[in-house]
């Protein structure tokens, strides 16, 4: 337990690729992630992953990173069979149930509690989302590139 974060591991249901790309290359291809502390609710994670996809329809994948450390991504279609409004062209998915269905970890209507804030490099177009707004903007992880500037 030594480094992982110490609240609720929900999220790592949503890990489907534990392999994290390296986070300080050049650039050439956009990354985005998703950033949360340990204990956002899982619900929240979810609904943050539904606009993050919801905004770019080309988008595969996004990294988690709870705490600021990368531990895997989620992939758009995986995501989108795994969780019931994952797709919201998809009009049978809530009725297939899905991740938290069983335990009622997943409530019917929009998260309240949470905003999803997006911060992307103004040089390499990486992207990062995250659920607090209250910390300093996040670094591009390539060398020079500087604080990421929040968008809408």
């Amino acid at each position: 337990m030594g480094t992982e974060p110490e609240a609720s591991l929900g999220y790592r249901a949503l890990v489907h690729d534990t392999r994290v790309p390296d986070a300080a290359g050049d650039g050439g291809g956009a990354l985005t992630s998703l950033e949360f502390t340990s204990g956002t609710q899982l619900a929240d994670v979810i609904a943050a992953l539904v606009r993050v996809f919801a905004e770019d329809p080309a988008l595969d994948s996004v990294l988690l990173a709870p705490d600021g450390r990368p531990v895997g991504s989620t992939a758009r279609v995986r995501f989108e069979q795994q969780v019931p409004g994952g797709d919201e062209d998809d009009q049978e998915s809530a009725l297939r149930g899905g991740l938290g269905a069983g335990d009622h970890g997943v409530l019917p209507g929009t998260a309240t509690r949470f905003t999803a804030y997006r911060y992307r490099c103004r040089q390499c177009g990486r992207t990062v989302y995250r659920i607090a707004a209250d910390l300093e903007p996040p670094s591009c992880p390539v060398a020079g590139h500087g604080a990421m500037r929040m968008v809408p």
